[in-house]
């Protein structure tokens, strides 16, 4: 697990914060949905490049190539709590039933894909998502990885770990939606 002054601070500062970050082998840099705990109050950060979405895409003006050195000074940076990491207004019912939704406690004791590995060989899949859930409490900081779990799950048949990992995923990425 890469540990970087984003997640220690993350530890340093709050109770508990989950942190999903979705990347692939083409394209791997952060992109963190982040729900924090502290001292009962929730909070949503994203940690993304705001030219995440630009990149490979023609603009008249030369307005590609400088989205992509943007994107690659964004690569280059370590994640920490810098500019890009934003604080997103959501009501604090949203993010209350977000958290209970989530279910920590037992988001905490997740079986990931090297801790329950399955037989792939009749399933094969190539660059697809990656899925790695950060759960950082002040004692530990721990990665849970699942690898395309949309496709394993529906080729391998259901996975407890990863039909979790799933419905964690939709949970944050609907805070993005939200409001």
């Amino acid at each position: 697990m890469k540990r970087t002054p984003l997640h220690t601070f993350f530890q340093q500062n709050y109770d508990s914060t989950i942190i999903y970050h979705s990347g692939s082998n083409w394209n791997n840099s952060p992109n963190y949905l982040i729900l924090a705990k502290h001292q009962g109050q929730l909070y949503f950060f994203t940690y993304t490049s705001p030219y995440r979405d630009a990149t490979g895409k023609y603009y008249p003006g030369r307005l590609t190539g400088k989205f992509a050195a943007q994107d690659q000074v964004f690569r280059a940076t370590v994640p920490d709590t810098n500019r890009y990491l934003l604080p997103q207004p959501l009501r604090p019912v949203t993010l209350q039933r977000a958290w209970q939704q989530l279910r920590p406690g037992q988001l905490w004791r997740v079986q990931d894909d090297q801790q329950t590995p399955a037989n792939t060989a009749t399933c094969v899949v190539e660059d697809a998502d990656d899925n790695i859930f950060y759960l950082i409490d002040r004692q530990t900081i721990r990665a849970a990885s699942f690898y395309a779990p949309d496709f394993y799950e529906q080729c391998l048949g259901k996975n407890p770990g990863r039909q979790q990992a799933i419905k964690a995923r939709t949970i944050l990425q609907a805070l993005t939606r939200s409001e």
